[in-house]
């Protein structure tokens, strides 16, 4: 089979994603996959008429996981040569549709909030994972945890805090410390705090606002 394997991104979560990503696209040509991967917002520019090349390039694309750190993403960003806005690099979309399949090795937003599954079933793409539905809700920590209630399913009492509410004490939000403090929409473990004081309090939240752009 022909598969893209997807990952990097402008997620916190990158360097993760495009390890993971790497072993997923190592393991799929062992199996004898013609697997490819790419950086889901550099891309591959490569020319048009060629495309179907690249699941036959020797190395697979698993260059850009080479000496992955924590990102800046920022710098990242302004490192794209066509400086566009657009979340999907050159040839994303045109190489996912030439795959017999898409393997979402992406981590934390665009990969895994929804958008990039809702985007691919528009276009007729197939992809492994949850559905784009089933990967908005469970991304919002907030929604599952409602849905959970709903379904009978234990899980610890919560609440979620805006940017307005953010400064609420927390005697009038009826919780006391130890606390878990955690970004409502960031995947994995980036993010989370335990609480101890209100000065640990505080800075969780402020860096938790930081992180849930």
């Amino acid at each position: 089979m022909k598969i893209i394997v997807l990952a990097g991104g402008l997620s916190p979560e990158r360097d993760v994603s495009l390890t993971s990503g790497a072993g997923i696209c190592r393991t799929l040509r062992e199996m004898g996959h013609q697997a490819f991967l790419m950086d889901v917002f550099f891309g591959f520019p490569y020319d048009a008429d060629r495309l179907m090349e690249v699941f036959d390039l020797p190395g697979a694309g698993l260059e850009i996981a080479d000496g992955t750190t924590a990102p800046d993403l920022d710098a990242l960003k302004r490192s794209r040569p066509d400086q566009s806005d657009c979340m999907l690099g050159p040839n994303v979309i045109e190489l996912c549709q030439m795959a017999d399949i898409t393997f979402m090795g992406l981590h934390g937003s665009i990969g895994e909030d929804g958008k990039l599954q809702a985007t691919f079933d528009v276009l007729g793409i197939r992809y492994t994972g949850p559905s784009a539905l089933g990967c908005s809700l469970s991304m919002n920590k907030l929604v599952a945890k409602q849905i959970f209630k709903m379904s009978d399913v234990p899980t610890p009492r919560g609440t979620s805090l805006t940017r307005k509410t953010k400064d609420t004490p927390l005697t009038e939000l009826g919780y006391y410390l130890p606390l878990v403090i955690k970004p409502c929409a960031s995947g994995s473990s980036i993010g989370v705090y335990i609480v101890h004081t209100e000065e640990e309090y505080t800075e969780a939240i402020r860096r938790s606002f930081e992180i849930d752009m």
